[in-house]
């Protein structure tokens, strides 16, 4: 797309963005001149962005009662500080935030190579100035020539985030949590990933589906010219394929920064005749078309720049989501306390899951959830591995993430509430970590004492997790066979490399397996080596006690996969289900960053007097001064390092 330049010379969609205001995120501690328009993308429609916040504004009221322009310019302002001082709450941390927006960073605008006009004969070249000597207007006009002008262009190279929303029965939705789910895909178009949403209907009734379509969009329009019901998008054979017909219905509004709302309604070229397909077919044809996995060849001239046209756009796109909303929400899960998954890895999780879905028969949920399940399988085999899937429900969806104005009875003041849908566009992690015992969720003052606990499942295609030995076939035990580092199945070179990228440091190898090679009780990889956990049966000296303590010695992931993808928790959730699910103590230097990871996870800690060590331990019931207690500390204060720098002080 070629952008119009102003007569500064900078492109009018810039010109725009800096006639709009600047939100100052001081607290995330981002460059004090961050414009809005980092939150969204640089299109020739961004100006009804700018417009929409000032349109809100005013109509939730304005106490200044300025209606000039620079009333106008202030309550931009207050609106631009409101939404995103609202959503980004909903980041857990302020590298969260910043990772969201190195995401969506804008790439620099390239200059196209000049163009030349038509071939003209050399030399060719025609002088009107000597026929109006003394005329300004003749001396203030082009010279025109058929020489070779060089004009140039600056191409639009911006990415499209798209998030592709199924919902659910739509019809019998309250009209509350109905504003609240489109207030909700009214802030993701805002923060620069285009909601597109498939509407499933209940029944297999047209009409209901029509209402439910214009319902949504009716509800979304409320704030301004923002959703668009797109009609005859698919067609469908007998044989069961569907397929996208027009491309350019599914892209116009999507670069037009609009939300196309689509029923799972598809034209039969058998029939002739319309019928509803499955909503879970519908996506993924969808998915393929804003994947470029759908485009075919053209078969004649006349299509070849339609198809050309097409697969430019497509590789402007990043479906960054897939998401379904309904009564069901996440993935039961009867061993956490919790009662959900709050992180599935699909790579090592899928099949229990499924099998545990289909154990309970032909219930309405499990159908629900065996479905959505099956289609982010689908769908997330189709994508890159930073897509993901969210499954949630109405009533957090709709959670319009604004204070809560009811207090405690101790008048303690507000706090906002968390939407799943913004806080995983934020942080691409669930609402909280999948490896956190329950005990340790925040409580809401605001509530009955209550866990704030989600009902949300967060699905990533994520990566195997390899256990050497199978704690399924044989159990981690002080008996069995000792695993040593050395053992084929094991790649020592790319393990020692995931130790010294996590620690820092370098490891004296030889020192290390000397000393681990008798006691390892098992090893844990995720993925291509980028993330693990060595083990071992540690004997206590100095005690009673003499029965070999389960210990984790080694914890590491790889620099670049730290904070993302949930490598972290895939490992740690693997220990401690796994291989120890009676528990295993380890120990951190007490100025560890990561001590408070580790807080988090244990059942108990303690300082080490004497010893730069906190010890942690996920055991039950252990007591300060008993004969487990004491066991533990022997071993964390007796282990020696094995590193060969002296970049640290002893500890």
């Amino acid at each position: 797309m070629s952008l119009k330049l102003c007569h500064r010379g900078h492109s009018m969609c810039n010109c725009l963005h800096r006639r709009t205001s600047s939100v100052e995120l001081t607290s995330l501690q981002c460059c004090k001149r961050t414009s809005t328009s980092q939150y969204r993308r640089h299109t020739s429609s961004a100006a009804a962005a700018p417009a929409r916040q000032v349109q809100e504004y005013v109509q939730r009221g304005s106490h200044s009662g300025a209606t000039g322009p620079l009333g106008l310019q202030a309550q931009q302002k207050q609106a631009d500080r409101e939404f995103f001082a609202d959503v980004l709450s909903s980041a857990a941390t302020k590298r969260d935030a910043k990772a969201y927006l190195n995401r969506l960073k804008s790439p620099a605008k390239t200059k196209s190579i000049p163009s030349k006009s038509r071939p003209s004969k050399p030399g060719s070249y025609v002088n009107v100035g000597n026929l109006f000597r003394g005329s300004r207007a003749a001396e203030m006009s082009p010279v025109f020539s058929q020489s070779p002008t060089v004009e140039m262009e600056f191409q639009e190279t911006e990415t499209l985030h798209v998030a592709l929303v199924k919902i659910k029965d739509l019809t019998n939705l309250a009209q509350e949590m109905l504003d609240g789910i489109a207030e909700t895909l009214n802030q993701l178009n805002r923060l620069s990933i285009s909601p597109c949403v498939v509407i499933e209907p209940s029944t297999q009734d047209r009409k209901q589906l029509s209402e439910g379509i214009d319902r949504l969009v009716n509800v979304i329009n409320k704030s301004g010219d923002i959703a668009r019901p797109v009609d005859n998008l698919f067609s469908t054979r007998n044989t069961g394929q569907l397929r996208i017909t027009n491309s350019n219905l599914l892209f116009r509004p999507l670069r037009k920064s609009k939300i196309p709302v689509i029923g799972n309604v598809a034209y039969n070229e058998d029939e002739q005749s319309m019928c509803l397909v499955t909503a879970n077919s519908a996506v993924l044809a969808l998915i393929k078309e804003l994947a470029g996995l759908n485009v075919k060849p053209p078969v004649d001239e006349d299509n070849l720049a339609d198809t050309s046209t097409t697969r430019d756009v497509q590789k402007q796109v990043s479906l960054d989501r897939i998401i379904t909303i309904d009564s069901a929400g996440g993935i039961p899960n009867t061993k956490a306390a919790d009662g959900r998954h709050v992180f599935l890895n699909l790579d090592q999780e899928y099949e229990v899951v499924r099998s545990s879905l289909q154990a309970k028969g032909d219930t309405a949920s499990a159908i629900l959830h065996s479905s959505n399940l099956d289609l982010l399988k689908q769908a997330l085999d189709l994508l890159p591995h930073s897509s993901s899937g969210l499954m949630t429900t109405y009533e957090e969806a709709a959670n319009s993430n604004k204070a809560s104005q009811s207090r405690s009875a101790s008048n303690v003041g507000t706090r906002r509430s968390k939407n799943a849908l913004i806080h995983n566009l934020l942080t691409d992690k669930p609402a909280y970590s999948s490896s956190l015992p329950l005990g340790r969720l925040a409580k809401n003052s605001l509530a009955a004492a209550e866990p704030s606990v989600s009902h949300s499942s967060f699905i990533k295609r994520g990566m195997p997790l390899t256990i050497f030995p199978n704690p399924f076939e044989t159990p981690w035990t002080p008996t069995a066979p000792r695993l040593k580092l050395t053992d084929p199945r094991i790649d020592l070179p790319r393990l020692v490399h995931l130790i010294e990228d996590s620690f820092n440091r370098k490891l004296d190898v030889g020192h290390y397996l000397n000393r681990v090679n008798n006691r390892i009780a098992g090893v844990i990889i995720a993925g291509e080596y980028e993330g693990g956990a060595i083990l071992t049966w540690e004997t206590p000296s100095g005690t009673s006690n003499t029965q070999p303590v389960p210990y984790l010695d080694k914890f590491a992931v790889l620099k670049r996969s730290q904070g993302a993808g949930g490598v972290a928790d895939i490992v740690f959730n693997g220990m401690v289900r796994s291989c120890f699910p009676n528990g295993v103590c380890w120990r951190s230097r007490k100025d560890n960053p990561v001590n408070k990871w580790y807080f988090e996870r244990s059942r108990g800690t303690w300082k080490l007097p004497g010893q730069n060590w906190t010890m942690f331990w996920t055991t039950p019931g252990v007591e300060r001064g008993g004969e487990v207690f004491k066991g533990y500390e022997s071993v964390c204060r007796g282990v020696m390092p094995s590193w060969a720098d002296s970049k640290k002080p002893a500890d």
